[in-house]
C-alpha cells in the first residue's frame, strides 16, 4: 500500500471520527508519516513529520489487513503488530474509524 493509497483510505474514514480533539501521527514501517490534526475542522492531513499528541507505529502490511477487513485495530494491538505511544484515547478514537 503507497502512501497515497493510506492517505486516501485515511481522508475517507476521518468523517467517522467525533471528537478527535488531539493529533495522531502514523509511522508506517518506521519510515512513512501520516499526520492527523482533528482539532482543526476539517481535520487536516498531511505527511508532515509533525509532533502529536498520539503516535501510532505499525507496518503498511497491518494497515492494509485492518482497511480491508482481514484484522481489527484491537487486535493488531494486543498481538503487538501496532504501538503507540501518547494519548490512548485519541488512538482509541482513530481506530474506530479504521
Amino acid at each position: 500500500m503507497s502512501v497515497e493509497e493510506i492517505l486516501k483510505a485515511i481522508q475517507e474514514r476521518l468523517p467517522r471520527v467525533e471528537n478527535l480533539n488531539g493529533s495522531v501521527k502514523f509511522v508506517f514501517d518506521g519510515q512513512d508519516v501520516v499526520y492527523v490534526d482533528g482539532t482543526q475542522k476539517p481535520p487536516l492531513l498531511s505527511v508532515e513529520d509533525r509532533p502529536a499528541d498520539c503516535t501510532i507505529r505499525l507496518a503498511r502490511e497491518t494497515f492494509s489487513d485492518i482497511i480491508s477487513g482481514k484484522s481489527s485495530a484491537m487486535t493488531a494491538f494486543m498481538f503487538g503488530k501496532i504501538k503507540v505511544e501518547g494519548n490512548m484515547g485519541i488512538a482509541m478514537a482513530i481506530s474506530r474509524a479504521l
